[in-house]
């Protein structure tokens, strides 16, 4: 646009404002064909990394039958919860048909997937919504491994197999409001008393921390001072759960801070395998 030296500065503004605005909303689907609707998935026709060469036909079988059931029941949806900030519970019957939960986990319920098998799952999940897969790997990957890698027998047994079926759902809170990246020097204690243990302290961003039925707590042993691991029921006396409000990413997430106060924890809930910091990396690694 040539530029009239003789106009004053306002009339130049005014020329500009109306070169620039006023124009007709930008149709994206013609202007950004890539853009298309969260609810449509283009076929995946290529396999650049020739992954179909490494999978087993039980492998191919788990992803088809995840992208199948993402693409029907989560992908028309995930907008619109993203929008309220909500998490879509109607759609954990789904996700559990799938048996998928527990992953890689032998034994007490659990699908005992292959190592690619669970991954490429997971992937597939995460394909049509980030937040599903977190909800998933939460629960799966680090509380109910943690379980299987930490716990008891007898805690094996009684956890497992409903967590496994989606029947009951867990979240695994390390994280505090002082100490992320540097979890190891968490401030939560664990204090013993009779026939168990007493938690105090809090947790930040918490993962399905507002609605699980169980709660994979670490704390600072006051005796040893070293990091231990606890099964903490919903509904505990002293425990309660907040929802982080107004995020931008992993709306669906229910991210959370979890407050314990004097929380009585019996010693059949405390996992052995976890005595230092260290071994939360059987889980993490």
């Amino acid at each position: 646009m040539a530029v009239d030296l003789s106009k004053k500065q306002g009339d130049l503004y005014k020329d500009a404002k109306s070169f620039n605005f006023g124009l007709p909303a930008l149709d994206v689907s013609v202007a950004f064909p890539q853009a298309t609707p969260a609810s449509i998935f283009p076929p995946c026709t290529s396999d650049y990394y020739q992954f179909d060469d490494l999978l087993t036909t039980e492998e191919k079988s788990t992803r088809l039958k995840v992208r199948e059931c993402m693409e029907r029941e989560v992908a028309p949806i995930m907008t619109e919860y993203w929008e309220k900030a909500e998490f879509p519970f109607h759609i954990v019957p789904k996700l559990a048909a799938l048996r998928i939960a527990g992953g890689t986990i032998k034994g007490y319920g659990c699908p005992g997937l292959s190592i690619a098998g669970s991954a490429i799952a997971t992937a597939e999940v995460a394909r049509v919504d980030a937040s599903c897969s977190t909800f998933i790997l939460v629960h799966s990957s680090l509380a109910m491994l943690t379980i299987a890698l930490c716990g008891s027998e007898e805690q094996k047994q009684k956890y497992l197999p409903s967590l496994a079926q989606l029947d009951t759902l867990a979240c695994w809170a390390l994280t505090e409001p002082d100490y992320g990246s540097d979890a190891s020097a968490l401030k939560t204690m664990a204090t013993k008393v009779a026939g168990g243990w007493v938690l105090e302290g809090q947790k930040r961003w918490i993962g399905n921390s507002t609605f699980a039925d169980v709660l994979i707590i670490f704390a600072r042993n006051a005796i040893t001072n070293q990091i231990n691991g606890y099964i903490v029921k919903k509904n505990a006396p002293g425990l309660s759960a907040t929802k982080i409000e107004n995020k931008i990413g992993l709306r669906m997430v229910q991210n959370g801070d979890i407050l314990l106060k004097k929380v009585f924890v019996p010693d059949e809930d405390r996992l052995p395998g976890v005595n230092s910091f260290q071994d939360t990396n059987k889980v993490l690694d």
